[in-house]
């Protein structure tokens, strides 16, 4: 091989070589971006906003089956009238870490043990949403009253609801009055709906509340605000 094909052949691989760099850059760049954008949605959907389908008919008139929710999450505050969703199964989920941190002599499990021990605990502790509404506030006392609510000895105002409301559990006596830190909760359509006059949920902890539906985005002939 003659020197100025050996130069040629040197020129080529130089010319080569930052080539592949460039294409493994440009890739790596792909891939960062992409994992980043991905921690980022998690993130947006873990504390500040999510999209939730209603399932189900507890909340008829107001909500119906299929109907796409926003909810929001961050810095959110239990009020008085909220439509909010919730985690049904909270309570029993927690007595049964509860029991195995018994087992384990300590005090509570952490964050990431109970993250663990939540991809193998039976199934009917698994997260299961509700959606429902806010009839009173840690404090306030409940009564039905001739198949009205009365909160505080005062009838609440429910213009999402004109219909008779009774007691669905014998074992749930009332005036109810709310526990600190919890909610009690009522669906808007009161003869199909498990809610807290139920005691197989009972009031709900403030923990339980994954946040207020805040926008109705599905169907479209029914965008708007729910309240």
């Amino acid at each position: 091989m003659s020197e100025e094909e050996k130069v040629t052949e040197a020129s080529k691989a130089a010319e080569e070589k930052p080539a592949k760099n460039s294409v493994a850059k440009e890739i790596w760049e792909w891939v960062y971006t992409l994992a980043i954008a991905i921690i980022i949605a998690l993130l947006i959907k873990g504390f500040i906003f999510d999209i939730v389908r209603v399932d189900g008919s507890s909340m008829f008139p107001t909500l119906v089956d299929n109907d796409r929710l926003i909810v929001t999450k961050l810095g959110y505050k239990p009020q008085q009238g909220d439509i909010i969703i919730l985690d049904s199964n909270y309570k029993d989920r927690e007595e049964y870490f509860d029991d195995l941190a018994k087992s384990e002599d300590k005090d509570e499990l952490s964050y990431f043990s109970k993250l663990i021990e939540s991809r193998s605990m039976p199934a009917n502790l698994k997260k299961k949403y509700y959606v429902k509404r806010i009839i009173a506030m840690p404090g306030q006392t409940v009564d039905l009253v001739d198949g009205k609510v009365y909160v505080d000895g005062t009838l609440l105002d429910e213009p999402y609801y004109d219909g008779v409301t009774s007691s669905i559990d014998p074992t749930v006596e009332y005036p109810i009055t709310v526990d600190e830190d919890n909610v009690f909760v009522m669906g808007d359509n009161r003869n199909h709906s498990k809610d807290s006059r139920s005691s197989e949920l009972g009031q709900v902890p403030y923990d339980a509340i994954l946040g207020k539906s805040q926008v109705r985005i599905w169907p479209l002939t029914d965008i708007g605000r729910t309240k």
